[in-house]
């Protein structure tokens, strides 16, 4: 099974993630669904279904805990954040904001 990483900030709240900075990784499974979110933002993040969990380890065996998950498309980008709960990215949970 071939799996994503990805380079991500982690905070419980929307506002305590945003002025932090990617320390950490977490992993999920490649469901084959990036390319067109690679294609237009050079990252896969945004593409993460609700219905796919997201791991702490890249053996996909700890969910990640609840909170908020902040990443970069690419140099200079906005920062992209998913709201995870039990593992799972929330509907609505996804946001694209300026710092």
């Amino acid at each position: 099974m071939a799996t994503l990483n990805f380079s991500v900030a982690y905070a419980t709240t929307l506002q305590g993630v945003l002025p932090l900075q990617p320390n950490t990784e977490i992993y999920a499974e490649d469901l084959g669904l990036c390319q067109s979110c690679i294609d237009s933002n050079a990252n896969c993040f945004p593409c993460l279904q609700t219905t796919q969990q997201v791991f702490s380890d890249s053996g996909l065996i700890s969910p990640v805990v609840d909170g908020y998950y902040l990443t970069y498309y690419s140099e200079g980008l906005l920062p992209a954040v998913w709201h995870i709960v039990g593992g799972y990215p929330q509907e609505e949970g996804f946001y694209n904001q300026e710092q």
